[in-house]
């Protein structure tokens, strides 16, 4: 996987809407030829993040909105994940730049993570492959083939789209439980999931973001150099809709409008 540096991106927190919006931007830039990027961002409170194909029902809308959440629907399938405690990455590149194939390039960005969780003293391990990893609402509910556990329960979950021959996979690091009210409101299921403070990892998100920075680099063999958005993708990603159309499909597999960050300098 040696070669040319990709571009890297540590963002702070920012509304659901521009955070798909900014991930959609990245695999537009791939896939017309341009660099290879790896993005570690946060969120402004909490969001739910719906699976492409999951159903947004106004029902779950006003829940979430009663309960001081957004939602958001992901351009990947999946199920639905709730974010604002956790660390989110997004990996969007050539297909010639990653594995072939969609579990092989699933399998080196979970050695990537896994390797950065090593830094921080935690041992993950891959979930097997299983039959009916789509089933059910929750995405942290059970963990799909090769998304990263601890003592069985997920800390680490994925989804990933290819397009215009480029990918696009991104994923949800849990830092800290879930508020439970919110977590309620948004209809997801019991516990089956762990998150760093629960395994008493003492990093702070700095140290967090800087194991990922080298896991990722050290599995993709190539260095890390920070950049910035282009306006191209900025303006792309300012355009992404903020609220999640109903849809109907399997549960398988914004709420409000807002301002997006300032630029990086």
């Amino acid at each position: 996987m040696a070669g040319d540096a990709w571009r890297f991106l540590l963002d702070g927190a920012a509304p659901g809407f521009w955070n798909m919006g900014v991930d959609e931007a990245l695999l537009a830039t791939a896939a017309a030829g341009g660099p290879p990027t790896v993005r570690l961002y946060g969120w402004e409170g909490p969001w739910l993040s719906l699976g492409y194909a999951q159903r947004a029902t106004d029902e779950r809308a006003a829940a979430c909105h009663g309960a001081g959440a957004g939602m958001v629907r992901r351009a990947t399938g999946g199920r639905a994940v709730l974010h604002g405690q956790d660390l989110t990455y997004a990996v969007a590149a050539s297909e010639a730049s990653l594995p072939h194939g969609l579990r092989e390039t699933y399998a080196l960005l979970a050695e990537a993570i896994g390797a950065g969780l090593a830094r921080l003293g935690v041992s993950a391990q891959r979930a097997p492959a299983r039959h009916g990893d789509g089933a059910g609402f929750d995405c942290f509910a059970v963990p799909a083939g090769d998304e990263l556990c601890v003592g069985g329960l997920k800390l680490v979950g994925s989804a990933q789209l290819r397009a215009g021959g480029a990918v696009l996979q991104h994923g949800s690091l849990r830092m800290a439980p879930d508020p439970e009210g919110v977590r309620q409101a948004a209809g997801l299921g019991g516990p089956g999931a762990t998150s760093l403070a629960e395994l008493c990892c003492p990093a702070s998100r700095e140290e967090v973001q800087e194991a990922l920075r080298r896991g990722f680099a050290g599995a993709l063999g190539t260095a890390l150099r920070p950049g910035r958005l282009t306006p191209g993708e900025r303006e792309q990603a300012q355009k992404r809709g903020a609220e999640p159309s109903p849809r109907a499909g399997s549960a398988d597999d914004e709420a409000a409008q807002g301002t997006p960050p300032a630029a990086d300098t």
